[in-house]
């Protein structure tokens, strides 16, 4: 379980961002400006910090049956620093330095050690922020007043067929330009929808904040597995 989190969330957090990645001329001109700016925000941060909630939305198996039974909620608190990133979420922390992760879970009392390596699937969190890549088709699918803010909802697609998930909607607060929210649909009916609570950026974090220190967690079992 913990594993499938780990690779699930990595995999969340920037798949928003691939799919906000592109300057194909045959997308939507305005999405493409709002995707602009607000990557042009992100980069002048010199690190990020973010409150979160994910929800998990399963199909039902019967419909008469109730929402709740198939809705899974996880919060957690994500920070990072160029290609660094701590992630805390359901008693267990997710750290990176860049090159190394720590999985540590705190019903287990273990840390494994791997190389972190993106892939298509695995990518450093700190690409959420990144904006632009060839391949993904983009527009604006809805303009919407939630909670006093203007939200301007884009809908992204994969290039591949091959993709597990058809599409992405970004929510982004116009005002703002941050983003508050992405819900990725996977093929097999399941819905993922992440949620930025609170964002705070600048703040002053050390190298050590990016590393697993086993002193602090009596009793960890540390796997290495690199």
């Amino acid at each position: 379980m913990l594993r499938q989190i780990t690779l699930f969330f990595l995999f969340l957090i920037s798949a928003t961002a691939t799919f906000s990645q592109t300057s194909n001329s045959g997308n939507d001109t305005e999405a493409s400006n709002l995707l602009k700016r607000v990557s042009e925000k992100y980069k002048a941060y010199k690190n990020i910090s973010a409150e979160f909630k994910l929800v998990i939305q399963r199909p039902k198996l019967k419909p008469e049956e109730g929402d709740k039974k198939y809705t899974d909620t996880l919060k957690g608190k994500i920070q990072m620093q160029g290609p660094k990133f701590n992630i805390d979420i359901k008693g267990q922390r997710i750290i990176c330095d860049g090159k190394n992760i720590w999985t540590y879970s705190a019903k287990d009392k273990e840390t494994q050690i791997n190389y972190f390596e993106e892939t298509d699937d695995i990518f450093s969190p700190s690409k959420i922020f990144s904006l632009y890549k060839d391949g993904i088709m983009y527009q604006v699918k809805e303009k919407k007043e939630v909670n006093g803010k203007s939200i301007t909802v884009i809908e992204m697609s994969p290039p591949s067929k091959k993709a597990s998930y058809f599409k992405i909607d970004v929510s982004i607060d116009e005002a703002t330009l941050q983003l508050m929210e992405s819900k990725i649909y996977e093929k097999n009916g399941v819905r993922y929808v992440y949620k930025f609570i609170r964002q705070t950026s600048d703040a002053n974090l050390s190298d050590e904040f990016f590393t697993f220190d086993a002193k602090k967690f009596p009793g960890v079992k540390v796997v290495d597995l690199r």
